[in-house]
């Protein structure tokens, strides 16, 4: 008897069952009774050398229309359970997509390798069959091959049916292959034709085969499109980027990363590497970190790998993401382009993970499970022996530092694909400006621009109109009641919006305590400089953020439309900031730089120097020379200093200094545990009596202490910060479970956040 732990859906633990089976593995999908109820339960490990104090139900079945998964698959899951302490139950319903079923095909296939196979009536049938529409060979091969194949006498036409001439000597090795690959018939078809009996003998004697397979989608035409791709040219890389691809390539390491500047040409890298791998039957995950860069991606996608690469993201409907899914898991798709939660895709022989911008934030899940694709992939590539590339114009401190230490193996370019030149940056102090929007140095170069009919990009990182509504007779301040933070106006809607809880109400015009309709507006967002900006410059403007962003295809529309040149000027909030390619535009302008700095949080320069440099770099990316200018009110400041010298090692120099004098990342671990309830009275109690039940002279713990915001979707907010070694967190969050678990209180909620990227 064999035992196994068995995750069932939605419970948060694992239960033991026996099966005298011999072919049952981890990750098969199984039928049991819990609980008095049939249920599908999941395969999680074989248990060895327990003892059972307790009755062991037997496994009823296994599921062969279910998915199941790899060994490496499930320890992947594990791994994440165990290192971001969540339950099972919350990784795998967001790693699996809910509701795909596995199609199989039953069918019987002859054995080519039998003598006088010919002899028989049934295995006749199968040669008879062995016929081939003349669009079905066209769609594989190509018009011209097929009546070559003809001429030559290797295909012969039989009632207007292609087959194969045995008598040929030297037949087409991928011509007979293609023949071979339908040398098989569909179960219930063959049952009809010939008496059970004479089936079974033939099975017996090994001249014929019984198999159940995964039916494809259309893998025929995968392949064709696939093979197609190949004739088209690799876009020729120069010195650099072919040093860098080879050296990935023939390393024996597992772990790369690529810190090249804007415009480099590390994309090419990226698909190079992809296509080289296909070459070799072997798949690649390509990870953008948000929904915003996937037209353009895609674009390039679908070029080079036709209708082989799958597309994974947010925005795709449960039945697309299900289809999309199953390719995969078939292995009709070895190609993934997606954001974070692509990294899950079931790929066949993977071979590459591929970490576009891999500072980014958005990598970091903010619900539970509170994972890091970034780290998950590395982890993956660990457990299928594969490689991950990071790449990035800005690495995050950490993955720098692991760079320069050899952790992972360090590629850097510092120059533009073809020689184009970085964009020239200038600093302008707001201080010394009358017009508190635009600079007349902005102006200037807006104007200029505009006149040589190139495009300009405008960054301002604040959603909506106004980020306070004031009135000026009692003072009042229009506020969020589910949270503490002050409501923003957006014009576009005419409403006055929360931007932590998402509550929307219209906005009168009056004052909501004294009905005064003396109201005045401050903490100016996107909707309002792009007003200003109309009052200047009459041309086609186009506004990205994510009010409009949540229209049906905005972000491949915008793409399309602003690359061929139907906007003059594109004003928006970060996402514009990534990794977007227009060759026109000569100029981009930072409204106001010193949104991020101020918040306190110790990564708050970095993300300040990642975003403006990414912006910057969307400047001057063809042929014609580009030109920043960054307005700000702290022009001293060393991050705008570096973002100027365009020095991310001398940025890199100094925060590197800070993060080591305080024991920040990389040089400790982190864990933020946030504390919430929907009552205040009683939680600042809870709070302290978490802290401690949790002391440790092994690490440091901080708190607790109030949320930046401390009111959120009605609920108040605390928490406590515990630092420390890698070895010391890691014994720390065993104790941390146990202890959670001890003073549970169904009155607060504790949400424990490993590595965590937003302290606010």
């Amino acid at each position: 008897m064999r035992y196994f732990s068995i995750y069932i859906e939605k419970t948060n633990d694992f239960y033991t069952y026996a099966s005298e089976d011999k072919e049952i593995k981890i990750g098969d999908r199984v039928l049991v009774s819990f609980r008095n109820k049939d249920k599908v339960g999941l395969v999680i490990e074989e248990e060895i050398g327990k003892e059972y104090s307790f009755k062991v139900l037997n496994i009823k079945k296994v599921l062969y229309e279910e998915l199941n998964f790899s060994k490496n698959f499930i320890n992947l899951l594990l791994w994440i359970k165990q290192y971001y302490m969540s339950s099972f139950e919350q990784v795998f319903s967001t790693a699996v997509p809910a509701g795909i079923k596995i199609k199989y095909e039953d069918v019987y296939r002859i054995n080519t390798e039998k003598e006088n196979l010919l002899r028989d009536e049934l295995l006749q049938y199968f040669y008879d069959k062995l016929k081939i529409r003349k669009k079905t060979l066209v769609d594989r091969f190509s018009k011209e091959m097929v009546n070559e194949f003809v001429e030559e006498n290797q295909l012969q036409i039989v009632e207007g049916w292609y087959t194969l001439n045995k008598n040929f000597k030297n037949l087409n090795s991928e011509l007979l292959k293609y023949f071979k690959t339908r040398e098989e018939i569909g179960k219930l078809t063959l049952e009809k034709k010939f008496e059970k009996k004479v089936i079974e003998k033939h099975l017996k004697e090994g001249s014929l085969f019984f198999e159940r397979k995964i039916k494809s989608f259309n893998e025929d035409k995968l392949k064709k499109d696939l093979e197609e791709k190949k004739l088209k040219k690799d876009t020729e890389l120069n010195s650099e980027q072919e040093a860098i691809k080879n050296g990935i390539e023939d390393s024996n390491k597992r772990h790369f990363l690529i810190r090249g500047v804007t415009g480099s040409g590390k994309t090419e890298i990226y698909i190079q590497l992809i296509k080289r791998a296909l070459e070799r039957g072997r798949g690649s995950i390509f990870l953008v970190p948000e929904i915003s860069l996937t037209p353009q991606m895609v674009k390039r996608f679908k070029i080079e790998f036709g209708e082989g690469v799958a597309i994974l993201h947010s925005r795709l409907s449960p039945t697309d993401r299900a289809k999309e899914w199953y390719s995969i898991y078939t292995g009709d798709k070895k190609v993934v382009l997606g954001v974070r939660s692509a990294i899950f895709a079931p790929v066949q022989n993977l071979e590459y993970i591929i970490v576009d911008e891999e500072h980014e934030n958005s990598y970091k899940q903010d619900t539970t499970p509170r994972y890091n694709a970034k780290f998950v992939a590395i982890k993956k590539a660990e457990l299928e022996n594969a490689k991950v590339v990071l790449g990035s114009a800005t690495p995050s401190i950490e993955s720098y530092y692991y760079g320069k230490k050899g952790v992972f193996q360090l590629f850097e370019i510092e120059h533009r694909y073809k020689d184009a030149k970085l964009p020239e940056i200038e600093i302008v102090d707001m201080k010394e400006e009358k017009d508190s929007f635009f600079s007349e140095r902005l102006l200037e170069e807006i104007r200029g621009a505009l006149l040589r009919k190139e495009q300009v990009i405008l960054l301002l990182n604040r959603k909506g109109y106004s980020t306070l509504v004031q009135c000026g007779d009692c003072g009042h301040m229009e506020e969020c009641e589910h949270c503490s933070i002050k409501l923003n106006y957006y014009a576009s809607s005419g409403s006055l919006k929360c931007n932590y809880c998402g509550i929307s109400k219209k906005y009168i015009g009056r004052c909501s305590k004294c009905n005064s309709k003396n109201m005045s507006f401050s903490g100016r967002g996107v909707e309002r400089v792009e007003e200003e900006l109309r009052k200047r410059f009459p041309v086609n403007i186009i506004r990205v953020d994510g009010e409009v962003s949540k229209e049906k295809n905005f972000y491949e529309n915008m793409y399309n439309d602003f690359l061929a040149g139907n906007y003059d000027i594109m004003i928006g909030t970060q996402m514009i900031s990534r990794g977007l390619h227009f060759p026109n535009v000569t100029l981009v302008g930072v409204i106001n730089a010193d949104t991020i700095m101020s918040i306190p949080d110790f990564r708050s320069g970095e993300r300040t120097y990642q975003m403006i440099t990414q912006v910057a770099g969307r400047a001057g990316r063809g042929e014609k020379k580009g030109k920043v200018i960054i307005q700000t009110y702290q022009p001293e400041n060393y991050i705008i200093e570096k973002i100027q010298e365009n020095s991310y090692i001398n940025f890199y120099e100094k925060e590197i200094e800070k993060r080591e004098i305080l024991s920040y990342p990389p040089f400790s671990k982190i864990i933020n545990i946030g504390i919430s309830s929907s009552e205040e009275n009683g939680l600042e109690e809870y709070c302290h009596l978490v802290f401690r039940e949790l002391a440790d002279e092994e690490v440091e713990i901080y708190g607790p202490m109030r949320s930046l915001v401390y009111k959120v979707k009605g609920r108040y907010r605390c928490n406590i910060f515990v630092k420390g070694s890698r070895e010391k967190i890691n014994k720390f969050k065993i104790k941390l479970e146990e202890k959670i678990k001890k003073i549970e209180n169904k009155k607060y909620r504790v949400v424990v956040d490993v590595d965590p990227i937003n302290l606010i």
